[in-house]
């Protein structure tokens, strides 16, 4: 079998770069303190995810005790595409193939990482940081070498990947409220199944999915109340330094299955409360979430909720824009929103059957307001809207579902809270 020079390769569907033009695509380059970004798409964006790269730098040096020696003047390089096409031109121009199936490559012979524009702008984010934090880790502690476990240099990429971000202020390695793809349920569905073994996980005697690597390094890193387990800095010192995985393994943490109990009890309780009825959502702050759409959209707790509560921000230019809650939610084809225009009106809409019914039409204006908060209250069957404090109306609604809906808008939801 021909040898190759280890890569990192990020199985999502999505993002781009290349060093060539496109006839679809500008290209952009931004210098900035640690980053020569190449950039296909709006400069707008280049520019924010040039933003992201050097917010993420300091988190990264935190993150690892230390950071990539550079050379006077040198910076790290990231090519981001607008296709999957020029991400393998970019890829093959670098001197190696594009895997068959991924959306970010880092190669290290160029200290270069790749990767092309995801479904949503925050998986286009995580991926970004994802690969960032591959060409960091490589460059600032393994030697630019590849650790000897999948597992754990893909689970740590995802762990750090995962993130809050408000435009300004970046947060790495968290619990998203609400995400695309459901990392916590679905390694939860895979490591609650018969049979699983974390022992051959850890070893590698089977392949790890990627939220099953990012769940088992997220444990690691957070599972003692929100702290590293004892040990932890030790099993990255190791384990960077070429260090196989199972003796490091047994020697830090023990036995990995007599750690998989307790591994499994806090994935339980560790799972994303809200899920995307449709895209695209994301969390901003602890309390706060951005939707982002043309066309109807929203979120929805995963539990039952009897009230939901929000604060919905007014952009700084009026447009037509609606937003508002979700009042119910059965499926995909049966639905209601109560939405607030920006000037005012209120329409409540249910989907059904493949058509919209409108339940509810009137005008509550709130002249020279920035914002207008929004409660939505579930008793039984009846669910009643509440605009800055008033009732709307009341509805016979099935379901136990409530959460967060926006029509046409890119807009922001702070103050979000719900029992």
């Amino acid at each position: 079998m021909k040898a190759r020079l280890p890569s990192i390769v990020l199985l999502l569907v999505g993002l781009g770069l290349a060093p060539v033009r496109t006839a679809s695509a500008d290209v952009h380059e931004i210098a900035s303190a640690h980053y020569k970004l190449q950039f296909e798409g709006a400069r707008s964006d280049a520019e924010e995810a040039s933003r992201v790269l050097e917010a993420a730098w300091p988190a990264f040096r935190a993150f690892f005790g230390a950071e990539p020696q550079l050379k006077p003047g040198e910076k790290l390089r990231v090519r981001f595409y607008a296709s999957r096409r020029a991400w393998a031109a970019g890829i093959r121009a670098d001197g190696t193939q594009p895997p068959p199936t991924a959306g970010g490559y880092y190669w290290p012979p160029t200290k270069t990482a790749h990767l092309y524009r995801a479904p949503t702008q925050y998986f286009t984010r995580v991926l970004l940081i994802h690969e960032a934090a591959h060409q960091f880790h490589f460059l600032a502690r393994t030697r630019n070498r590849q650790p000897a476990a999948g597992w754990y240099t893909e689970g740590l990429a995802e762990h750090l990947a995962w993130h809050r971000w408000d435009g300004k202020d970046l947060a790495l390695g968290v619990l998203p409220g609400v995400s695309l793809k459901d990392y916590p349920a679905t390694a939860l569905k895979e490591m609650a199944a018969p049979g699983f073994d974390l022992a051959s996980v850890v070893g590698g005697k089977v392949h790890a999915s990627r939220p099953v690597s990012w769940a088992l390094f997220r444990y690691l890193a957070t599972g003692k109340q929100g702290k590293p387990l004892p040990g932890f800095a030790k099993f990255l010192r190791k384990m960077d330094a070429g260090g196989q995985p199972w003796p490091v393994f047994k020697q830090v943490f023990g036995r990995p299955g007599r750690l998989q109990p307790r591994l499994l009890a806090w994935l339980r309780e560790h799972q994303t409360p809200w899920a995307q009825v449709f895209n695209e959502w994301e969390q901003t702050g602890l309390r706060g979430f951005r939707g982002h759409a043309g066309v109807v959209t929203a979120a929805r707790l995963k539990r039952p909720a009897s009230s939901v509560r929000a604060v919905v921000e007014f952009p700084p230019v009026k447009r037509r824009w609606r937003a508002g809650l979700l009042l119910h939610w059965t499926g995909s084809d049966d639905y209601t929103v109560a939405l607030v225009t920006h000037g005012g009106g209120v329409h409540v809409d249910r989907r059904f059957r493949g058509r919209w019914r409108r339940l509810h039409r009137s005008r509550r204006p709130s002249p020279g307001a920035t914002e207008r908060r929004l409660e939505a209250v579930r008793s039984g069957a009846v669910v009643t809207f509440r605009l800055d404090g008033q009732d709307v109306g009341t509805w016979s609604l099935p379901g136990t579902t409530l959460g967060l809906a926006l029509d046409n808008g890119d807009l922001r939801f702070r103050d979000v809270s719900w029992r």
